[in-house]
């Protein structure tokens, strides 16, 4: 079989893979037609695309000698169980008492609403010949509110029959970080033999924390009669002199990538290597209490040393670094206008959460006409799916590409929407 080398390759890799753990957690994918693909690029990405998805891609054929992306934005958003969707449908009007009542339902059968936010701005992303260099920026929040906040909102004090009632508001959570990272890859040609391409390629990285905020464990009651709120929000937040320099680290990812005639099969392995830290010097402990009744409201949100944390906020804090991803993706060119590409991708346990622990999906780039690009894609994710599309504009060495894509599932329902202008690249 021609391919044989090839596949015994790729059999291999995959065997490394799933010893190891979405990309590379902390740099921003400054490419949208990766996010057009439905994220699988590993076997495809070329220029400064590379950076984050496979720096092995650098050294591979078809990098062009530079390439640049202008400040792409990738933004994400998010509300579960009850979406932007449902509350869009009554803008401007009353929620009508049944639609409450299933929202709350739908909140109490997931066990909690929540929401999520994030913004991946790529400040620069570049590549010239077989070297690749890019500064992110991940700015990203999650809000849990348990069904007693839940109603408490949606019903008032006046309660769900129309009677002042007692809420028990128990069980929130919070957490909300900025990271900026720079990458410097680089792409390694080898020459295995005469009809088969490969090279390696490794990314260092270095990471600084602009500011970080953890908060769970919240306990407190909504009184109705006498009229009174007790509230209990433990929390970590970034002494305010340290917002901007909260944390450091540096890390190294690795990949490889082999081309046999129209097959490509690629694969990486993020933080072989990742010291970044939130420093907890820099952290300070806020009780976070609040009674609000008439004639007698008393609060505290006072900075205190981090020693003073319980231990569960401070193992949460612990969490929010950057663990082990790894991933195999193969491509292949149907035609020279017509390609198709999978990819398969797992994330250790813990770490920040910037994308689903797995992913395996597949995708496709059709060059209508030369000018035009058209991509699609989608992915069986952590207990959801994510299906997406988008397309590039292509006049000389400018690219104007954008994507769009839906997550769905137990864990999250998003949107995220992604623009690049680039030259050189998409």
């Amino acid at each position: 079989m021609k391919n044989s080398k090839l596949f015994q390759i790729a059999l291999a890799a995959l065997t490394l893979s799933a010893t190891a753990s979405d990309s590379s957690a902390q740099l921003a994918n400054a490419s949208a037609a990766t996010l057009g693909q439905g994220g699988n690029s590993v076997a495809t990405a070329r220029g400064f695309a590379a950076v984050a998805s496979n720096p092995a891609g650098l050294g591979m054929g078809g990098t062009s000698g530079f390439s640049l992306a202008v400040a792409p934005v990738r933004i994400r958003t998010g509300l579960d169980p009850v979406t932007f969707s449902n509350i869009k449908d009554f803008e401007g009007r009353l929620v009508p008492a049944d639609v409450k009542e299933d929202w709350l339902n739908l909140i109490a059968a997931d066990g909690s609403q929540s929401g999520t936010g994030g913004v991946r701005l790529s400040i620069l992303s570049l590549s010239a010949g077989r070297v690749g260099f890019q500064i992110s920026t991940l700015a990203a929040g999650r809000m849990t509110l348990s069904p007693g906040v839940a109603e408490a909102i949606l019903y008032g004090n006046a309660g769900r029959t129309g009677e002042p009632t007692d809420v028990d508001i128990t069980g929130s959570s919070a957490s909300a970080y900025a990271i900026t990272t720079g990458a410097l890859s680089i792409g390694l040609p080898i020459t295995s033999s005469r009809d088969i391409e490969m090279a390696v390629g490794a990314t260092v990285t270095a990471s600084i924390g602009h500011g970080v905020a953890v908060a769970q464990g919240s306990t407190g009651t909504l009184q109705s009669d006498p009229l009174r709120a007790d509230i209990n929000f433990p929390m970590l937040l970034t002494t305010e002199d340290d917002v901007g320099n909260a944390g450091s680290g540096f890390g190294l990812n690795v990949g490889f990538s082999i081309r046999q005639d129209r097959m490509s099969v690629s694969g990486t392995i993020d933080n072989v290597v990742n010291t970044f830290a939130w420093d907890e010097t820099k952290v300070s402990f806020r009780e976070g209490t609040a009674v609000l009744e008439e004639g007698n409201n008393a609060s505290n949100f006072d900075e205190q040393p981090y020693a003073n944390a319980p231990a569960s906020l401070k193992e949460a804090l612990a969490e929010q670094t950057f663990v082990r991803v790894s991933a195999l993706g193969a491509a292949y060119d149907v035609t020279p206008r017509f390609r198709v590409m999978g990819e398969v991708r797992n994330r250790l346990d813990g770490g920040i959460d910037l994308g689903p622990k797995f992913h395996a999906g597949a995708g496709l780039e059709w060059r209508a006409v030369d000018a035009i690009s058209i991509r699609a894609g989608g992915a069986k994710i952590t207990d959801g799916t994510q299906l997406g599309g988008g397309f590039s504009i292509v006049a000389g060495p400018v690219h104007l590409s954008a994507a769009a894509a839906r997550r769905m599932g137990d864990l999250d329902d998003s949107t995220l929407v992604q623009f690049t202008l680039s030259f050189g690249g998409n």
